[in-house]
Formats: structure tokens, sequence, C-alpha cells
């Protein structure tokens, strides 16, 4: 699970593989509900609806969708820039989870673990009927300041420095040698002159 939550999303190398997520299901799937791979789609529960890409993917069980999920981001999140997909294609399943089952009668929670009950919400998909490729819903960006538009470097400012340390040091040598070649090269001739006076 190399894109779980938030904690995988933030990782530079990660978010050069995947920066959006789809809703994956099985082909027959789409093709019960008249869906062609990457179409646009609405997913309801009964908390709300969602507008996702769709995409096909034949491990999953023909009756599951399937998704990875914290990868969708308000845009501005985390200073991302403002078309980055994560805020206009990603998407969160929050939307669709309650804290209260369909039923109302008690907290919608894994009895054991307390975490959402993520792996028993009962949706229903449909092509959505005019997409506006991005997700929805979409919320005002987050003022976080100015994204830096400069692709992701972990620790390239502590090689750069570490370089112009490692080039100071060998100037340095260079300039000492140079100086003891000087030196020698002087000695030489007041030794020659010497010899020859």
């Amino acid at each position: 699970m190399f894109m779980y939550h938030a904690w995988g999303s933030q990782n530079a190398w990660l978010r050069q593989i995947a920066t959006r997520n789809y809703l994956y299901l099985h082909p027959a799937t789409g093709a019960k509900y008249g869906l062609d791979d990457e179409d646009w789609i609405n997913v309801t529960s009964h908390q709300g609806t969602i507008t996702v890409q769709a995409k096909f993917a034949a491990n999953v069980q023909p009756d599951t969708v399937w998704t990875w999920n914290a990868i969708g981001k308000r845009r501005g999140a985390w200073r991302l820039g403002k078309d980055a997909p994560e805020g206009q294609k990603g998407f969160l399943l929050n939307h669709l989870i309650s804290d209260i089952t369909p039923r109302g009668d008690y907290f919608n929670a894994d009895p054991v673990t307390g975490q959402a009950a993520w792996f028993d919400l009962r949706v229903r998909i449909t092509k959505a009927e005019d997409p506006a490729q991005q997700s929805a819903p979409q919320f005002a960006a987050l003022n976080m300041g100015a994204a830096d538009d400069r692709p992701l470097r972990y620790g390239a400012g502590f090689r750069a420095k570490r370089a112009e340390a490692e080039n100071q040091r060998d100037r340095a040598k260079r300039a000492e040698a140079e100086n003891q070649h000087d030196r020698a090269a002087r000695a030489e001739a007041a030794r020659n002159k010497k010899e020859s006076a």
C-alpha cells in the first residue's frame, strides 16, 4: 500500500508515481452499468455523493469498488500547486461515510479497532451526466501561501551544501598545490642562480 492515507502522499518519489486516485471496478461491473474505462461517475451512499473517475481493474471483485483513500486533497492543502492533480481529480471517501449506520441505530465503526467501517459501505454508481473533468465535491482553495512549482527534491539543499563544501576543499587543495609548486620553482631558480654565480 504505497499511498496509504496521508503518510505516503507527501513523499516526493511516490508523488511521481501517483498523484491522484481512481475508483477501481471490474470491467464486468462497468459493462453492467454502461460505463467505459476512465468515465466520470457518481458514487452515492446513504450519506452523500461524490463524482470520481472510474478505472477498470480485472483484479477487483465484480460486486466491489475500491480506491486508495486520502490521496485527494483540498486545493491549496499542503501548499500543493493550484493545479495539482490531488486537488483536481483526487477524492476522499469520507463524504460517503456517516458516523451512524443507514438504520441510525449505532456508531458506524469497526467494533474491534474503532476505525471507520470502510469495508461495508454500500454504494450506487451511475455515469456522470455532465462531467466537469474533476472530482466533486470541490471546495474553495486553502490559502497556505504560494506553492513552490519546482520539483520536490528531498535532501537537495543538503547535497548542494555538501557539494559546495567539497568544491571549496578541492579549490583550497589545488591552490595549496600550486603554491607548493611555485615555492619549489622559486627555490630551484634560486639554487640555479646561486650555482651559476
